[in-house]
């Protein structure tokens, strides 16, 4: 059996590996992004690398049992679209975390704009690979419109719960409805192209969260008029984490001195069952 190439002897620093990746992104950089190291020394010698959708605290642990100090995540480890700790400071919450980073030597990359601007969206490619709809893709080109066997809109949901192990989506139209133009919108779903989604032709949008005084009642509104469409909720983490698997098989591709592995996270919700 042929014998894995030996890792190179000289590890590099996070600031290294960061640079590697925006520099293999491919994207034209933003005048504005979020997309930068927001925890720990850039000059840190990195042990190993973990992808995950957000840096919470339960994703640092395992990174840290694993031995992976420089954490790249979809959303950064301070609450914050862009990593503001002016108000975060005073808080025990900000201190456990920031003490556990510093205690393992940690680095923490947000890496969100220029994944997602990459062609193909990085987030999309993983997702459509977490739920095998790959070659279910509509005709046109749109990564995030699927064409599927009929269903139902529970049916879907059932499905998007059992592949993504989703135990709290939540959904907006009938159980019945017929299902099999889907729209996708992973991450956050913004007011006016989630609406947008929502009068094509599709029969159902799927994403992972959204203000409920605006997509979520602007889907009741339609649906009590009589139109036939469908509204799932995954959830923010269930709704990237695919996209943060493929990110790490990408990272392999330019990181060989040092392991690279996803950590799956737990979804932070739960629901009552039905008596």
């Amino acid at each position: 059996m042929p014998q894995a190439p030996a890792r190179p002897a000289t590890a590099p620093t996070a600031l290294q590996i960061v640079d590697r990746i925006l520099a293999q992104g491919g994207v034209t950089a933003r005048p504005n992004t979020v997309d930068r190291i927001v925890a720990g020394d850039p000059t840190t010698i990195v042990t190993g690398v973990a992808t995950m959708a957000i840096a919470s605290l339960e994703g640092l642990r395992a990174a840290a049992e694993a031995g992976l100090n420089l954490i790249v995540a979809h959303d950064g480890p301070f609450w914050s679209e862009t990593d503001n700790l002016e108000r975060m400071t005073r808080y025990p919450g900000f201190r456990d975390k920031r003490d556990f980073l510093r205690a393992h030597d940690m680095v923490v990359f947000h890496l969100r704009d220029h994944f997602r601007d990459r062609v193909p969206d990085g987030i999309s490619i993983g997702m459509a690979r977490a739920l095998d709809w790959e070659a279910r893709r509509a005709p046109g080109g749109d990564l995030d419109r699927f064409a599927l066997p009929p269903t139902t809109l529970l049916g879907l949901a059932r499905e998007l719960s059992a592949k993504l192990d989703d135990r709290a989506l939540r959904v907006v139209g009938d159980p019945n409805l017929p299902v099999s133009r889907v729209a996708a919108s992973w991450g956050n779903a913004a007011q006016l192209p989630t609406i947008k989604l929502l009068n094509s032709d599709v029969d159902v949008v799927v994403c992972g969260y959204t203000r409920e005084w605006e997509a979520v009642e602007y889907a009741q509104d339609m649906i009590a008029t009589g139109l036939k469409k469908g509204l799932i909720l995954l959830g923010q983490v269930k709704s990237i984490e695919g996209g943060m698997r493929y990110c790490a098989e990408w990272l392999k591709g330019f990181v060989p001195e040092a392991p690279v592995e996803f950590i799956a996270q737990p979804e932070p919700y739960w629901t009552l069952k039905p008596a």
